[in-house]
């Protein structure tokens, strides 16, 4: 069985609750290189910090004690978007409903006037923000704000690793960001091993996903291999329906998934609140898991679907949408490689692993729910 207790051990040996103090720096400065490559100097550790992307990775690095350094975020639409993660977070920090706005949850767009008025040290912003806002970024950094990107969206261990070292050092939490990262660099190593000793053979497996916000009516997103779930099937060498999407990420016809006829089938689900609710797919936290059975099992009787190998075999899964872009997130590589190789990967508990994740780095999180889902016969 995969050992997890060296996990558990390390992490709480280095003081890993969320209410750890702060670690002491010295007073001379330092730079980030961020995930554009730029290099950003600090003459001092910021203590206002302008969370506009992933501040469920700040607060699994950060603990509770961060929270008095997050001058605003990204509020506009959160309860909408991830209205479990609002609920959970903010049960658990209500402080979080003190901090202002700066913008859309999921969105790029970002108040430049809001911002500059806050006085922030720093700004945190992912990829796709930084492109999207050059000429507002530009403002803030002639104004003072360091602007550092990071990016957890392209699933690569890299920059996953990259990134949480980057917030480990600005928040003064290094051995946190340490241990994250070697947990994480442990299990996809574990994965890659055992899947180089596998004949080719036993490989590939056709494999659509799909987000399931949209509903059985609609055809929802599904990923090309350079980003979110597509970027974790390449790592588990599945045959991904989507890899050659053009784009990122969108929604496949029907006729197409249909002749392609995928061997198994995973919906990403969350709570989204939008005209789907009645039938989208409820996954992660808040969850029951009956909810979530009921949910998926809809899915399967979209038109045509009843031909599917995956349909026809019981190969259908459902996922935590909200989970994703997050150094927790390696679980679904478990999760995925479990699925495709049961034999090889049966050791893997993956419902232990997202519990005791959430136990050490956010344990006044109420992180119950449903994140991992197979279709009930």
């Amino acid at each position: 069985m995969l050992d997890r207790r060296h996990f558990i051990k390390s992490s709480l040996a280095l003081g890993l609750a969320g209410a750890a103090p702060m670690m002491a720096h010295a007073a001379e400065g330092f730079t980030v290189t961020d995930l554009k490559g730029r290099e950003v100097h600090f003459a001092k550790q910021p203590q206002k910090i302008v969370v506009a992307n992933y501040i469920s990775n700040f607060l699994m690095i950060g603990g509770e004690a961060s929270i008095p350094k997050i001058t605003a975020l990204p509020l506009d639409g959160w309860d909408v978007t991830r209205y479990a993660e609002q609920r959970r977070f903010t049960e658990a920090f209500p402080e979080l409903n003190k901090i202002p706005s700066i913008g859309g949850y999921h969105d790029n767009i970002l108040d430049t006037e809001k911002i500059l008025a806050l006085k922030p040290d720093a700004i945190l912003v992912g990829i796709a923000q930084y492109n999207d806002n050059q000429h507002r970024l530009q403002i803030l950094q002639s104004k003072g704000v360091a602007v550092v990107v990071l990016d957890y969206h392209a699933m690569t261990l890299e920059n996953h690793c990259r990134s949480t070292e980057i917030l480990g050092r600005l928040l003064g939490r290094e051995s946190i960001a340490q241990a994250q990262i070697e947990r994480y660099t442990s299990i996809r190593k574990t994965i890659e091993e055992r899947l180089a000793k596998l004949p080719e053979s036993a490989k590939h497996r056709r494999v659509y996903v799909e987000c399931g916000n949209e509903g059985i009516s609609t055809y929802g997103n599904s990923y090309n291999n350079t980003v979110l779930w597509g970027g974790l099937l390449k790592q588990v060498q599945a045959q991904n329906i989507a890899a050659e999407m053009k784009t990122p990420y969108g929604a496949l016809s029907r006729e197409f998934v249909v002749s392609s006829n995928p061997q198994t089938i995973i919906i990403a689900g969350s709570i989204w609140q939008n005209a789907a609710q009645n039938d989208q797919m409820h996954m992660g936290m808040m969850v029951d898991e009956k909810d979530a059975q009921t949910r998926l099992k809809r899915f399967t009787t979209r038109p045509l679907w009843s031909r599917l190998e995956a349909v026809q075999k019981g190969e259908v899964y459902g996922v935590d949408h909200g989970s994703l872009r997050s150094m927790m997130d390696y679980v679904y590589s478990m999760y995925l490689a479990q699925i495709l190789y049961p034999e090889t990967f049966k050791d893997f508990d993956v419902e232990a692993e997202i519990q005791t994740f959430f136990k050490t780095y956010l344990p006044k999180v109420d992180a119950s729910g449903t994140y991992i889902l197979k279709l009930a016969k």
